[in-house]
């Protein structure tokens, strides 16, 4: 069972109350998570992520790179650095994670209330995709795509709706 910490919803500062995931997604309580934004070096592809088919949250469905919460007593660079090396097998040593926003994000989805506060980190990294280990139990499939193709999935609603990764991503890419 994974524990977060629970956010007060104006301020985004924990709150001294410490819960299960699975509960804060029932209840909707605010909490805290990581987006990773993995962008190649000559910034004209970004790394997308297809979601397991057993993931609560928006199954079978495009992601950014890596996502994920931070656990109970974390900070958001720990977790970033873990969820990279759980989610895609990247060695967290190897790249720079820049944060570039904190945002807060609401989305509800199969019965699972997601309030967040999220930190959003950058990496340009040239990695080979034959080189990522995929964390079965979260990921099915990750791919390099162009800012056109990244588009056409939000437009088609076949990405899930991180709107500020977006802008952010459209912003960077060429």
């Amino acid at each position: 069972m994974e524990l977060i910490d629970v956010l007060d919803e104006r301020t985004g500062e924990k709150t001294g109350e410490i819960i299960s995931k699975d509960e804060a997604h029932k209840i909707g309580k605010w909490h805290g998570s990581i987006h990773i934004l993995i962008i190649n070096n000559s910034k004209d592809k970004t790394l997308l992520q297809k979601r397991c088919s057993e993931k609560k949250l928006y199954p079978n469905t495009w992601d950014i790179a890596v996502g994920g919460h931070i656990s109970s007593g974390e900070d958001a660079i720990t977790s970033a650095k873990r969820e990279l090396e759980e989610e895609l097998g990247i060695i967290p040593n190897s790249v720079n994670l820049e944060l570039v926003d904190r945002i807060t994000e609401k989305l509800v989805n199969n019965g699972v209330i997601s309030n967040e506060y999220v930190s959003i980190f950058v990496i340009y990294t040239d990695i080979d995709i034959t080189n990522i280990k995929l964390q079965k139990e979260e990921v099915s499939e990750a791919k390099w795509c162009s800012k056109a193709e990244l588009n056409e999935f939000i437009k088609n609603n076949h990405i899930i709706p991180h709107v500020r990764e977006y802008e952010i991503l459209n912003e960077i890419l060429k």
